[in-house]
């Protein structure tokens, strides 16, 4: 992925050294032709994937973070203005699909950065984590979520 984006800006520095005009306009012409000869010549390129789709996954998580994020905290804040509270909380077991470390210290910090929920534990085996949903209706569907939205996008960016 280092490589691509590399080769890119060098055919960025290279437009405008053949262009003899050094401004961020020409850099860009140059750039944009690069990413024109990167995908021609991916199938040599290393990497399994151009680092510019990369690029969008990484963006396409936070952004789907930031949007769960707002919503939780949408959530929170009808719970706290309800003259009564009538909350039901719960803690579960959620079994993982994710394998490696970072992905699973990603995933238990997305949800715990989300208001309403902590990941209470993580299993000796790396299988499951426990988490703690301060209102929850069904645990199935919680598990679903998470399922369909973070630990999705965090596959997707592996």
């Amino acid at each position: 992925m280092t490589i691509q984006f590399l080769i890119n800006i060098f055919f960025g520095i290279l437009w405008m050294f053949f262009a003899s005009t050094f401004s961020h306009e020409y850099f860009f012409i140059g750039f944009f032709w690069g990413i024109i000869v990167i995908c021609i010549f991916r199938k040599y390129m290393p990497g399994k994937q151009l680092y510019f789709i990369y690029l969008y996954k990484w963006i396409k998580l936070i952004l789907l973070f930031l949007i769960e994020l707002l919503k939780a905290d949408i959530s929170v804040l009808k719970l706290m203005y309800k003259p009564k509270l009538d909350v039901n909380p719960a803690i579960f077991e959620y079994p993982l699909e994710i394998k490696k470390n970072w992905q699973i210290v990603m995933l238990s910090n997305m949800i715990t950065l989300t208001p309403g929920t902590i990941t209470v534990n993580i299993s000796h085996d790396n299988s499951k984590l426990f988490i703690h949903r301060l209102d929850t209706e069904n645990i199935q569907d919680e598990i679903l979520a998470i399922k369909e939205t973070f630990e999705k996008s965090i596959l997707e960016v592996s």
